[in-house]
């Protein structure tokens, strides 16, 4: 009977002892399944994520052909600009010299003008004062003409004005020379000894009297 009991003891006991080892490999076998799902979908991810660094690594490289295409295609361009870019450099120059040709031109016309405005200034001053001048010599002048008598020479000559005019004596008329007449015989050639009619220009012109000259009055010198 004790031997019995110590079997169905011994039986119970490993029973509860296999069903404790049975539930703890379940555990780890549940634990073990959830990392090897984790694991599966982590590397599910992983190829996604691989997936999608290929397709851009693919873009870069068709996006750096096309760069390396615009690059040989700017290469290409670059020389004839290189070149433009030269020539109109060289005519920049070349404005800016005439430019600054034109500047000195301009400066000199400018200075000279300058000059010929300033001398004009000092021209314009200096007749001003000219007729200034002459305005109080007219002026002293026509103060001093109240008081002189026009009568004298010397007054006239002091105020400018102008003697009477004396009549001139009139010419005696010239002795009209005679018409030809058409019926006088013309003198024969063997004669030379022949009078020669009087010629009209032999008029004596010296018998005309000779006008007199006017006196004139000197005007005082304006300065």
């Amino acid at each position: 009977m004790k031997a019995q009991g110590v079997l169905v003891g011994v039986s119970l006991l490993t029973s509860v002892a296999l069903l404790g080892l049975i539930h703890l490999r379940r555990k780890e076998e549940a634990k073990e399944q959830k990392h090897v799902s984790f694991e599966t979908i982590k590397l599910r991810v992983t190829r996604d994520v691989l997936g999608e660094y290929q397709h851009e690594v693919i873009r870069a490289h068709n996006l750096l052909d096309k760069t390396k295409a615009q690059v040989d295609t700017l290469g290409s361009e670059l020389s004839p600009l290189q070149a433009a870019e030269a020539k109109k450099k060289s005519e920049l120059e070349a404005c800016q010299g005439e430019k600054k040709h034109v500047a000195d031109e301009v400066g000199a016309v400018e200075a000279e003008n300058s000059n010929y405005k300033t001398e004009f200034e000092k021209q314009k001053a200096a007749w001003a004062a000219e007729v200034t001048s002459l305005k109080q010599q007219v002026e002293q002048r026509s103060k001093v003409c109240v008081f002189v008598k026009k009568d004298s020479v010397e007054g006239r000559k002091l105020c400018g004005d102008e003697p009477p005019k004396q009549e001139a004596t009139p010419k005696p008329d010239a002795p009209k020379p005679e018409e030809s007449k058409p019926d006088a015989p013309k003198p024969e050639e063997s004669k030379p000894d022949a009078p020669k009619p009087d010629s009209p220009k032999e008029s004596p012109k010296e018998e005309a009297t000779p006008k007199p000259e006017e006196p004139k009055p000197e005007a005082p010198k304006m300065r």
